[in-house]
């Protein structure tokens, strides 16, 4: 009976390999022919930074080999809005960031890939995925695609919410 409580007991811990620690740079690219689909984080309020955890999964298309990837620039500055989407029919196969304590919050970075013959549509925004210092964890549903980020910073709670656009991925007819 002890073995099978212990058992479950140490089931029911969830933990989570954070890719950086607090006030640290986070950089994760995914595999080829993969996407973005899994941005997980955590708020700590002593050191007013996030912890992240990132994945990916398959391209939802058969056959599905990426190319054209690069890297962006940073795309905000500190304490600005984020508002960035692939361009042309790419879509997000990597995210970077770094924190400064002064601004007490990160700039990004993200990595598209496209798939030739390949058109993105139906694309819709998310609602705010997170709330003031609490958890991100977003998942990409099944058969979308990721595509954009949309974030904003508050001095006062010296954090970002964050909402994702995601759109759904076909081959030209």
């Amino acid at each position: 009976m002890l073995r099978l409580l212990l058992t479950v007991s140490c089931l029911a811990v969830a933990t989570v390999a954070w890719l950086n620690d607090f006030d640290q740079p986070v950089h994760f690219e995914c595999p080829a022919n993969t996407f973005l689909s899994h941005v997980n984080s955590m708020h700590n309020n002593d050191k007013e930074d996030r912890v992240w955890d990132l994945g990916c999964a398959a391209v939802p298309l058969e056959e599905a080999i990426t190319q054209n990837c690069a890297w962006t620039n940073y795309v905000n500055q500190y304490d600005q809005p984020v508002t960035y989407q692939c361009p042309n029919e790419g879509f997000i196969t990597g995210m970077a960031s770094v924190h400064d304590n002064g601004h007490e919050d990160r700039r990004f970075q993200f990595r598209c890939c496209d798939v030739a013959g390949t058109l993105l549509h139906s694309c819709y925004f998310t609602d705010w995925e997170n709330d003031w210092d609490g958890i991100l964890d977003f998942i990409v549903p099944s058969g979308k695609i990721l595509r954009g980020v949309d974030s904003f910073h508050r001095n006062d709670k010296e954090d970002r919410r964050f909402k994702f656009e995601i759109c759904d991925i076909h081959r030209y007819p």
